[in-house]
């Protein structure tokens, strides 16, 4: 029951949820003064979550930074790659191949790590996650991403598959038995999107595992100082808005229910 809330409540806590309400509102009330009013707020939602400056500035602040991962170690070091949009299994394409999606920078980092000689050993942690009403984005996303670091020239004896986890909390959960099992380690080099690594890392501590944090994907920015990044809203800072907002949330909810 968490799962499904997680995946569907969180719509209504973003911008898009609001700009949806309150326009909702306003199209329907036959109050003159209420519905300015809620075309209002509309307009100011719209013109605060497509503000270049504050959107930009709101990821700098939640985003983690990376740490240095020395090439120095005892044992083996295992990098922990969470599954979640690096292939588009929706692409219609022949010959059937992964084609990346918008959070292909994962496994594009865990490959660098690992022909670097940062990582010796490669974990994909994520199964299918889909819900009854929403479009089927893939069958095995794990799968795909193994295949894609073997093409690239990682031997399938350094690529485990963790595939039942649905969640943040689950991949940490999941993922502890198998470094525990496997490598008798309790660390790994924790790969996600810098957005999503603030609540991953709190998944992974609570579980007692030691990471360090290879954030991908970057959605910050060097500051722009151009009037229009001030006063235009724009699709890029509508849609970072989007990320950090369900993330915070998301976060938030993962605390409530005592899961970091």
């Amino acid at each position: 029951m968490f799962y499904f809330f997680s995946k569907t409540i969180y719509y209504f806590l973003t911008p898009a949820g609001w700009l949806f309400c309150t326009l909702l509102a306003a199209y329907f009330l036959k109050d003159a003064r209420l519905r300015r009013r809620f075309t209002g707020i509309s307009l100011m939602l719209f013109w605060l979550a497509g503000n270049g400056f504050l959107t930009n500035e709101l990821l700098k602040g939640w985003e983690i930074s990376p740490q240095p991962v020395s090439q120095k170690t005892d044992g083996i070091r295992v990098g922990v790659v969470l599954t979640g949009g690096m292939i588009n299994g929706l692409a219609d394409v022949k010959p059937v191949r992964p084609v990346l999606g918008h959070e292909a920078d994962r496994v594009g980092q865990a490959l660098w790590l690992y022909k670097n000689g940062y990582i010796q050993k490669i974990l994909i942690s994520g199964g299918q996650g889909n819900l009854l009403f929403q479009t089927p984005a893939i069958n095995d996303e794990g799968q795909m991403v193994a295949a894609f670091l073997q093409t690239a020239g990682v031997p399938a004896s350094d690529i485990v598959l963790e595939r039942n986890s649905k969640n943040t909390r689950e991949n940490a959960a999941f993922s502890k038995p198998i470094l525990a099992r496997q490598f008798n380690t309790n660390r790994c080099v924790l790969i996600t999107s810098a957005w999503h690594m603030r609540r991953a890392m709190a998944c992974f501590a609570k579980e007692g595992m030691i990471v360090t944090p290879f954030p991908t994907g970057f959605l910050a920015e060097k500051t722009s100082h151009s009037p229009g990044n001030y006063l235009l809203p724009n699709e890029k800072s509508f849609n970072d808005t989007f990320w950090v907002l369900r993330e915070v949330v998301g976060y938030l909810t993962y605390w409530v229910v005592g899961y970091l």
